[in-house]
């Protein structure tokens, strides 16, 4: 039985998983598409067995999911998927609702620890609305993902404020927006998963690195992006949980603490597991 994984429908998802999807890289998994909201639930419903998931969601859950070692999707500076988005000057939003795409969890924390950082008092409201009549509705509003990029490329007066830009501006760590994990209940049941899994998303990794160009191509087959702007954002992200990634989701665990994100001790939690969790599910593979 083919294992089902969860997967990101943006494009920043494209260099990991698309050799998978396209039966490039030769797998057994089932990939299925959908926004991070959506598949954050279906994970939490059992309807997949792993998924790339919002951070928010794994801090949350941290009993429930094991990470898939080494991947992620994150940026050390701006990324121009994640913005702020308005027509008016940003200084005048304090104390006014914001509307939020309902396709995100990371993202609408992300921008209340930024906000308060700022003293920018501002309401977040999540709404179904899709950009431009999203700002027909909200003076400004929270996007993500692909529809986030269109605003980006935008030539009426548009102006953002990205906020991958802003937390790398404030801490110096990177922003984590997604890591794959693996539903612990399935491990204890098929340790195995966890080292197929993280083997099929290397292996797919390794082949969007080496086709960077190609895949470029297919992407504009679907999203008319410039060239260019595509290389420029695809080279803003970074896929690699390495130390510093775990030191930047330590850091948002911290701060979504401090403003009732996240229940206190998860960041706590998060420390003593770093590095452990995989190597725990990877021990029990010998325990049968």
């Amino acid at each position: 039985m083919r294992t089902r994984v969860g997967d990101i429908q943006f494009l920043n998802s494209w260099p990991v998983t698309y050799a998978l999807r396209k039966g490039i890289v030769p797998a057994n998994v089932h990939l299925i598409s959908g926004p991070p909201a959506e598949l954050n639930r279906r994970l939490l419903t059992g309807e997949l067995d792993a998924s790339a998931v919002s951070s928010l969601l794994y801090l949350r859950h941290q009993e429930e999911f094991i990470p898939v070692p080494g991947l992620c999707i994150r940026s050390d500076s701006g990324v121009h998927s994640v913005l702020v988005v308005s027509y008016q000057s940003l200084a005048t939003l304090k104390g006014r609702t914001i509307g939020v795409s309902n396709q995100g969890a990371t993202t609408p924390a992300l921008l209340k620890i930024l906000a308060h950082q700022r003293q920018l008092k501002i309401n977040l409201e999540v709404t179904p609305l899709r950009f431009p009549q999203i700002l027909e509705e909200y003076p400004a509003a929270l996007l993500i993902g692909d529809e986030a990029l269109q605003a980006s490329q935008s030539a009426d007066g548009l102006q953002w404020w990205d906020l991958g830009e802003a937390w790398n501006h404030w801490t110096h760590l990177p922003f984590v927006y997604s890591l794959w994990v693996v539903r612990r209940q399935l491990l204890e049941q098929q340790p195995d998963v966890l080292q197929e899994l993280t083997d099929a998303l290397s292996a797919s990794y390794q082949w969007g690195k080496g086709h960077e160009r190609e895949l470029r191509a297919i992407m504009r087959k679907t999203h008319p992006f410039e060239v260019n702007f595509l290389k420029r954002y695809l080279q803003a992200l970074s896929y690699d949980l390495d130390a510093r990634a775990w030191a930047g989701l330590t850091r948002f665990a911290r701060e979504a603490e401090a403003v009732g994100e996240l229940p206190k001790g998860s960041a706590r939690r998060l420390r003593s597991g770093v590095g452990s969790a995989s190597e725990a599910a990877f021990a029990r593979r010998g325990d049968g």
